[in-house]
């Protein structure tokens, strides 16, 4: 089986969220430079470097956050967040759910809770949840699906 690529869905909140942090840090940003210019300031680099990596930071999650799935892993990277999880290992996807606590490397709600190993769980928002779960069960059909929206296809 080759690798399945999948992007992951951009909901409007999370573009909203980020966009207005990164404008509003710029506007910080673009205070700052403009207060620097002024004779008699003093210049808190260590503040600017740290607000401009932060703005980087943002950008890098919302362009490169993307999951593959071959014949034994499913991958995923969001930023700097990046890993893989054994498809043998996962035991349910819940389609349809959101995830509000713990590892997401996502930008929408309603995706996927890939449920693995005994007590992990992961979220996920490839931008097809069913064609996501339909490559998981492909590699290992003893998946169970279970979803809040109604699943014909798998």
């Amino acid at each position: 089986m080759a690798r399945i690529h999948f992007k992951s869905r951009r909901d409007p909140l999370f573009g909203v969220v980020i966009l207005g942090t990164v404008l509003t840090m710029l506007f910080v940003l673009v205070a700052e430079l403009n207060r620097i210019t002024q004779p008699g300031n003093e210049v808190e680099v260590l503040g600017l470097i740290i607000l401009g990596l932060v703005i980087g930071l943002m950008f890098w999650l919302w362009f490169d956050t993307r999951y593959s799935v071959d014949e034994a892993f499913v991958y995923f990277r969001s930023g700097p967040i990046r890993g893989k999880i054994r498809v043998t290992a996962i035991r349910e996807v819940v389609i349809g759910e959101t995830m509000w606590s713990g590892l997401k490397p996502a930008l929408a709600r309603r995706g996927v809770v890939v449920k693995y190993n005994r007590y992990d769980e992961i979220y996920f928002s490839p931008d097809s949840n069913e064609a996501f779960a339909a490559a998981l069960r492909d590699v290992n059909p003893d998946i169970q699906i279970v979803g809040k929206e109604k699943i014909k296809s798998l």
